[in-house]
């Protein structure tokens, strides 16, 4: 049976890589789910879907399965306390704004709302915003009744003060201080009016939680993805993601913040014309969002004539081509890229960005062999070498990406990579 039909509607709504999630596990369920509707051709099934919200909706709350619970990795719900209170200590009355994206069944956004509680934080202070594009976990997420599954915290210290046992069997219950302290929406990260829905009367986030979103995104969908992350934080806000996803935010223009297991990046204010002496410190280029999103393409500049001669132009060249990756020009940064690779063949940071640039556009073969070639030349590219190691988990060998992964630990995070 050829359910490649099904799997590309997945994959243009909710943007996912069905290698990333398991295909198996998705066949399963595709398969569970035409048996019950009455359908043997997936094609048919398809079609079926994309003109039928309510099918298509039930459809997306078996495909999403939760995985989540309180506190889940404690280090990122510290930071969003400390956060809170730095805002506290300069009195500036605005209110601390925060978004979790996907929440799930809500145990990431309730647990956001208990931290900030207990650092002392009134309740009046914040807000919590939490959307997720499965309805069935929205509804079980405003019930506020959670089961043994979603604590898994060996010390859960906030269950006595926010929790009381439900009436049925079915778990514990949330305060109502708590649930009413999070504003629940259905939501897809990826579409088109998602940013207008969210930022039309309200200003950008001090903090957004993504987590472990990311990776299960195809490549072209996670552009659209941090595009919009880019447009939802604050300048100077922070994101959070998740600990396989760290590359993807540097990519993009945020930078490291926290504690290191918090994976938590700040968002950098934008530069105009960066000089070119900077790019010999820069480890990642800039965001880099997709042309659906950018302007029409344009002609290059031509790099500026400087005193220092060819060594400044060839630098100046992978400056502009950070730049139009940055605008969504792909193939022309592509091009530059190229250029520059040619006049300086042993730049690593040539090398990587041009691994970035052919993973943009999906061209995973291309991308790891310039992400190796950068190894090559700088086998302590810390980046490179996380790259490398998503490239290899998402083909299967989880053996190599940990070895790389455990590498890249080993790389001072004051080290040049150029």
């Amino acid at each position: 049976m050829n359910l490649t039909d099904v799997e590309n509607l997945l994959a243009d709504r909710l943007g996912f890589d069905i290698h990333s999630i398991g295909q198996k596990a998705v066949e399963a369920v595709v398969r569970r789910s035409m048996q019950e509707s009455g359908f043997s051709d997936p094609s048919a099934y398809a079609r079926m879907l994309a003109g039928n919200s309510d099918a298509w909706d039930a459809f997306v709350d078996r495909v999403v399965i939760p995985e989540t619970w309180f506190f889940r990795d404690i280090a990122p719900f510290e930071l969003a306390a400390d956060l809170a209170r730095a805002r506290a200590q300069k009195a500036s009355g605005k209110v601390l704004r925060i978004l979790s994206c996907p929440c799930s069944t809500g145990e990431e956004p309730y647990s956001l709302v208990m931290v900030l509680l207990h650092a002392g934080a009134p309740p009046e202070s914040f807000t919590v915003d939490a959307v997720d594009v499965s309805s069935r976990a929205l509804q079980s997420a405003q019930a506020g009744i959670f089961s043994k599954r979603s604590f898994r915290n060996h010390d859960p210290w906030y269950r006595p003060p926010y929790f009381d046992e439900a009436e049925s069997e079915d778990g514990w219950r949330l305060s109502r201080s708590v649930v009413t302290q999070v504003r629940f929406r259905r939501g897809n990260l990826i579409a088109p009016g998602f940013l207008n829905d969210f930022l039309e009367d309200a200003s950008p986030y001090d903090t957004v939680f993504c987590r472990n979103l990311l990776i299960y995104l195809h490549p072209e969908a996670r552009l659209r993805a941090m595009s919009a992350l880019r447009q939802l934080v604050a300048e100077h806000g922070v994101l959070v993601v998740g600990h396989a996803e760290t590359a993807f935010a540097r990519e993009h223009g945020f930078k490291q913040t926290g504690p290191a297991g918090a994976f938590a990046f700040v968002k950098q204010a934008t530069k105009v014309a960066p000089k070119a002496p900077a790019a010999k410190h820069r480890s990642t280029p800039p965001g880099i969002t997709p042309r659906s999103h950018a302007s029409a393409a344009v002609s290059p500049p031509a790099p500026p004539d400087t005193p220092g001669g060819a060594q400044e132009a060839d630098l100046s060249l992978l400056v502009i081509a950070r730049q139009m990756g940055d605008a969504g020009q792909l193939h022309d940064a592509l091009r530059l890229c190229r250029e520059h690779l040619q006049r300086v063949p042993g730049s690593a940071e040539g090398h990587f960005l041009l691994g970035v640039l052919h993973d943009a556009l999906g061209h995973d073969d291309l991308s790891a062999r310039s992400f190796r070639k950068v190894l090559y030349l700088n086998p302590a590219h810390r980046d490179a070498l996380l790259h490398l190691a998503l490239k290899q988990e998402a083909r299967g060998d989880g053996s190599g990406a940990a070895l790389l992964r455990e590498r890249a630990r080993r790389v001072p995070r004051d080290l040049t990579t150029e």
